[in-house]
């Protein structure tokens, strides 16, 4: 599943709280591809770096990909909605003479 990443470009994000990592992916079946991006921590990059191999090394950074995406899907279809009802308040104030 990993022949099916390319990482485009990798750039740091601006205010330095991440990286954004760009990529492409090909289904293997219709062939069609999906491009898109993900922001990784300074720490899930690093990580995802020395998890890499000689053989690939963006071994590591294609499963911090794929992670972060069922992270962020799943995040979304877990959220729930809160309520919150306020109370409105009429005060009245009369002054003597």
């Amino acid at each position: 599943m990993n022949s099916n990443y390319y990482i485009s470009k990798v750039e740091p994000v601006r205010n330095g709280d991440g990286t954004n990592v760009y990529f492409t992916f090909s289904y293997p079946d219709s062939g069609s591809q999906l491009n898109g991006n993900v922001k990784l921590t300074n720490k899930e990059y690093i990580d995802a770096l020395v998890n890499g191999t000689a053989d690939d090394m963006y071994s590591g950074l294609y499963k911090a990909i794929k992670a972060k995406i069922i992270e962020i899907n799943t995040d979304a279809t877990t959220t729930t909605a809160n309520t919150t009802t306020t109370a409105n308040t009429t005060t009245t104030t009369t002054q003597g003479a």
